[in-house]
């Protein structure tokens, strides 16, 4: 999935995390007039333009009222990263690098089994 998916309901957000299954799933929690949130929109798009395997949610906490209650969400622009649905890290703030920072070893994670060397035969 290329691109970020905006969650349009509370009911929507738990079967968009079940298929991305296994892959890495940041999702941004938003709301409107939030200035930070503005200014690493761009950011958060080129991200997931670059990183086509993980999936990117934007969840406005005014629109998901019951998914930012559910996941603890005091303020924005928060992130919140996910691997079979479960809750793996969270980084909050507008620093793009730092952003990419946490999505990097995380993705990574995901694929190590693949990138483990054959043992010698």
């Amino acid at each position: 999935m290329v691109g970020v998916k905006v969650i349009a309901n509370d009911a929507e957000f738990q079967p968009e995390l079940a298929s991305a299954g296994s892959r890495l799933a940041v999702v941004k929690f938003t709301m409107a007039g939030c200035r930070p949130c503005l200014r690493i929109a761009p950011a958060f798009n080129m991200l997931s333009s670059k990183y086509p395997q993980v999936v990117f949610l934007e969840v406005d906490v005014h629109v998901c009222q019951g998914t930012a209650a559910a996941n603890n969400i005091s303020a924005t622009p928060t992130f919140l990263f996910f691997r079979n649905k479960v809750r793996v890290d969270q980084y909050q703030g507008a620093d793009a690098s730092g952003l990419e920072d946490k999505i990097n070893p995380l993705k990574m994670a995901g694929i190590w089994p693949l990138l483990t060397p054959l043992a010698a035969a």
